[in-house]
Parts: C-alpha cells; structure tokens; sequence
C-alpha cells in the first residue's frame, strides 16, 4: 500500500489526528514523578500502524463536501485510540511478544502494567469521542467497546474447543474487528451530514471491510512466516483458537488431528503444531477463506460504486484492493 497516495486527500487531517495521539503520552514528557509512564505511552503510540480506521472515517466524512473537519478530527483520534488500546490488550491475552516487529508492552513490562496502559488509552478514546458532543457517535462508541470485549471473551471462552461453527467465528471476527469498522464509516458519513440512507449504507461497507480483514489475518497466521508478518505466526492454533481455516479443516477431513491436537498436554502439542499446520494449509481452507474474504470486499465495493465520485471516494477504493492484497 502507498500511504502517499491513499491518504494524499485527507493528509493535512490525518497529521492532526497523530499529532492528538502523540500529545496523549506527550504531556508526561518533563514531568520526573511520571517518567515511566510517559515512556510506556510512547512506546505502544509510536509503534507504527496502517492508518487504516482512522483514514476511513476522514476520507468518508469529505464524499459529500459537508464534513464538520474540527469534530471529524477528534472522532478519527478517538478511532485509532480505540484501536490501539485494543492492540494491546490482544497481545497482552495472547502472550504475544511481538507486534509489527516491536517488543508489546506485556513483553516489556508484564501483563498487569500492560493491562492498565491498555486501559489508559480506552479511556483517552472515549475523552475524544465525547468532545464531538454528538450523543449518537458517544452512544455507538460506548457500543463499539462493549463489542469488542464481547469479541474477546468469546475467542477466550472457545480456546481449546475444536467444534467452533462459522456462525459463531463470524460473530466473533465482527465484534472483535468489524465492529470499529463500522464505527468508523458510519461516524464519518454523520460527521459528513449524510443522509440516513448513506450512512446505513457506509456503516455497512465497514461491515464488509471489517469482516475481511479479520479472515486475511487469520489466514496470514496460516501463510506467512513470523518475519513476514511482523508478529508470531500460527500463533492461533498454538493459543487454542480456531479460525476459519482451520475450522474449514476441521469439518473437511481433520476432525479426528485437531481433536488430538487440542487434547493433548502441552508438549505433545507443540511437537504436532507443525504438522498440523502444514495439513491445515493443505486441506483447502486457505482457499476457501481466500473466497470468503474476496466476496466480502467485492459487497463493499458494490456499495462504493453508488457514491458520488470524487478523489475521496478513490482512496477508499484503493483502501479495499490493498485489504485484499496486503500480507501483514
């Protein structure tokens, strides 16, 4: 992805939106009783992202010219925050150590510290979004976070259960991801002062972007390596949770080595991780997500067909090829 040319439209905004993210931890700078803080801040807001949930919510509020820039700023900062704070409590849940090839805060220091800093910066989202005073986007924020809890308790409570339907991942991957999708094209086609029907119809297009992207990443944990994807691959099946290609595997010929798989000790299951990787891989479920996720971006491109055309409107277009492309 070319950030130059998708965020070319909505740059001089989104240099804002980062400038508020990089103030959060800023103001603790030269301050000696929070040094530690400050530093802890800095490192999980620095690590460098794909600007994709903040970009969206910009680039949707300007397709019809009527955007309210002052609280479409503060709605993208709230955006990303959200996202981010998500980032670290996943990887804090998850034991990751890496993520986008930088130390995680529980792997710096602990899973407590990074709990809390997690919830430091959920807090500091909801600050943003509520100086909008727009109640219905505090109201759908304060849902989006209920949301993606919901997502994570699931994904805990169905680790090591190997009969996982793909209804229940689908509700899954939207409440763990699809979810601050919509909320972010949705909240930019209100801060755009779209009509109704615009904003149902671009809440579902962060519907479509949103459930795809979560199979693209979980099919990369089945794909690529831990170097190519900046974070550990199959670290899924090593944590006990299906995805969908291995829940395709599962009901296409597997069921008897995930079984064994999940109810083995410990160290039976890592000698056969990587086997049943290669067997996951082989059974025709990256194929068939490959599918899933194609079809999504293709609903979501329907709906960008429908709109008014316009640079803004480009980007957004771009932002689904690159999804569909993207290897980390």
């Amino acid at each position: 992805m070319d950030p130059d040319v998708i965020y070319k439209p909505v740059k001089k905004e989104l240099d804002l939106v980062f400038e508020k993210i990089v103030n959060v931890s800023s103001k603790y700078d030269k301050d000696k009783k929070n040094q530690q803080v400050f530093e802890q801040l800095s490192h999980v807001l620095s690590v460098p992202g794909k600007r994709i949930r903040p970009s969206i919510t910009l680039l949707v509020s300007n397709l019809w010219g009527e955007s309210d820039i002052d609280k479409t700023i503060l709605m993208a900062t709230g955006v990303e925050l959200l996202h981010i704070a998500t980032l670290v409590h996943d990887d804090t849940v998850d034991h990751a150590n890496l993520r986008r090839g930088h130390k995680t805060a529980s792997s710096l220091w602990g899973r407590n510290a990074a709990v809390l800093i997690g919830d430091y910066i959920f807090a500091t989202s909801a600050i943003f979004v509520c100086e909008t005073n727009n109640v219905r986007l505090i109201k759908r924020f304060a849902e989006t976070i209920t949301e993606l809890s919901r997502g994570e308790l699931n994904e805990i409570n169905d680790s090591w259960k190997p009969i996982i339907s793909e209804d229940k991942y689908y509700q899954r991957i939207y409440d763990k991801t699809a979810s601050l999708f919509c909320t972010a094209t949705e909240s930019g086609a209100l801060l755009g002062k779209s009509t109704e029907k615009n904003s149902n119809d671009l809440k579902n297009f962060g519907y479509f972007l949103g459930m795809a992207y979560q199979i693209i990443d979980d099919l990369l944990d089945y794909k690529y390596s831990t170097d190519d994807i900046g974070k550990p691959s199959t670290n899924d099946l090593r944590e006990g949770i299906m995805t969908l290609p291995s829940i395709y595997a599962y009901n296409n010929g597997l069921e008897k080595e995930i079984n064994n798989y999940m109810n083995s000790s410990e160290e039976k299951r890592l000698s056969a991780l990587p086997k049943l990787v290669d067997k996951i891989r082989n059974s025709g479920g990256i194929e068939y997500s490959e599918k899933k996720s194609k079809d999504l971006l293709d609903s979501g491109k329907k709906i960008l067909n429908n709109l008014p055309n316009s640079t803004y409107k480009n980007s957004l277009e771009i932002i689904v090829e690159y999804l569909g492309s993207r290897k980390k």
